[in-house]
């Protein structure tokens, strides 16, 4: 499914949820004086909401932070965990109201934070010990439970990410504790992030594939040179940055694009510091590789103009 098809796809289905008719679509297009003024207004109104949002929520963590070492147990958990579930509620009945949907998303990642702050809260206050890992691993399969449901129910994006956020903390964390070796902990998760960014790529969450293309694509070839680095296998470090441009014009993800540039940028540069830093072939070597480094980004933005952008 192309590009164009997606977006016609998504259209249709936002078409179909709002319940707008083909009158209101087409005077929309026709982008007259009522509509521009709507628009304009709109954008305002949600500038100064999240501003005003922000403050109110900084302002009610200074004054916790301020009164915290007076406040019992129950105050402690019922200022965290209580009012993280009011929100995380709040923003559900956004989901229901198309007047009030915008303010889901925001709503939700304040949930999200404020919930996982009172999981910490709760077991820090009811604790005897014992290690703080298994703390965390139950924080992150609770909250990692709650995002999935929430998400399978209402379909939302940003709970796509705190669900993945969370699957990703639990699995971590969990093969720790089966000490498992961390290069390959490292290059499982980054794997398993870039199979998750295809999917969603392919999916109407399209917007937030970009996120996990970065996240995993950064932390597959990061802990791909750590395991590599010093060893007979090192140069295989550059087969994987050329394979990532590779699979960036196959996935049309300018996010891969970037992040295989830049590692084969950092390849060429850490070759060149190591093998010529001390030797009268330096001077040219850092020539030659300044010459690479320009026909790398030449090649980069003819790979995004020919196979990327035309695609999409």
């Amino acid at each position: 499914m192309t590009a164009r098809q997606d977006a016609l796809v998504e259209v249709v289905d936002t078409i179909r949820r709002h319940k707008l008719s083909l009158e209101e679509i087409a005077e929309a297009l026709r982008d007259g004086p009522e509509i521009k003024e709507q628009r304009s207004s709109g954008i305002l109104s949600r500038v100064f909401g999240y501003i005003g949002g922000i403050f109110v929520f900084a302002g009610l963590a200074i004054f916790i932070g301020m009164q915290w070492d007076v406040l019992g147990t129950a105050q402690r958990i019922l200022l965290t965990l209580g009012s993280g579930f009011c929100v995380f509620v709040m923003a559900l009945a956004c989901t229901t109201n198309d007047r009030l949907e915008r303010a889901a998303t925001p709503l939700f990642l304040v949930a999200a934070l404020l919930q996982a702050t009172g999981i910490l809260v709760t077991l820090k206050e009811f604790s005897h010990g014992g290690d703080p890992a298994h703390g965390l691993l139950f924080l992150h399969f609770v909250m990692a439970l709650q995002q999935g449901c929430a998400f399978i129910a209402r379909q939302r994006s940003v709970l796509a990410v705190t669900t993945i956020y969370f699957l990703t903390g639990f699995f971590i964390i969990a093969f720790d504790l089966l000490e498992v070796d961390h290069h390959l902990i490292g290059s499982t998760i980054g794997l398993s992030l870039l199979c998750v960014a295809w999917a969603l790529d392919h999916s109407r969450h399209k917007p937030v594939a970009g996120l996990m293309y970065f996240f995993g694509s950064i932390l597959f070839l990061a802990v791909a040179y750590d395991w590599l680095d010093g060893g007979p296998l090192h140069i295989l470090f550059l087969a994987l940055a050329c394979g990532t441009i590779f699979l960036s014009t196959v996935a049309r993800s300018r996010t891969l694009l970037f992040v295989g540039t830049l590692a084969l940028i950092f390849y060429i540069g850490d070759f060149m510091a190591e093998h010529f830093a001390h030797d009268l072939a330096g001077p040219i070597g850092l020539i030659l590789a300044g010459f690479m480094l320009i026909g790398v980004g030449a090649v980069a933005v003819r790979i995004n103009n020919r196979y990327i952008r035309e695609k999409s």
